[in-house]
């Protein structure tokens, strides 16, 4: 059983991730995955080393003045432990979309994260494979480089 605070901690790396996407810190994004796997286009397709998830998505993900003017939203997850030192999440994420000019206010992608994380100490969490299922997209247009695949 997670403690409220080990709870909270992979909450905070759910949202964190979220953060760092919309501030276009590709770089910061990578830190969060140093000691990951990351299925970007679902469990089919490679795993991308964590430290390589920050380049693969400056590659893909358009960004104006620095920022993607995204907003991830990291909503419904359910958090389990999986032994002592290892915990499981399903989340639903919504990437809501706004460029002044080419995009209003939209809804461009939603999907689910299945996320595996360990401990080595009890408190300090991270994140050990992240698996991204979109399951429905809009106009990505403003978002993603055609080489996206969507």
């Amino acid at each position: 059983m997670l403690t409220s605070g080990a709870e909270r901690s992979i909450l905070n790396l759910l949202y964190t991730y979220a953060e760092r996407v919309d501030a276009g810190d590709f770089d910061g994004v990578s830190r969060l995955f140093d000691d990951a796997q990351v299925f970007m286009a679902g469990p089919d397709h490679p795993a991308v080393p964590g430290p390589m998830v920050g380049a693969v998505m400056a590659r893909f993900v358009k960004v104006y003045d620095g920022i993607p003017r995204t907003k991830h939203l990291v909503t419904n997850s359910i958090i389990e432990s999986d032994g002592p030192n290892a915990a499981v999440s399903r989340s639903q994420f919504t990437v809501l979309q706004d460029v002044p000019g080419t995009l209003p206010l939209q809804v461009v992608a939603s999907g689910r994260y299945h996320d595996r994380f360990a401990t080595d100490d009890g408190s300090t969490w991270r994140f050990v494979e992240r698996v991204m299922l979109v399951d429905a997209h809009g106009d990505v247009s403003a978002h993603l480089n055609r080489e996206a695949g969507l």
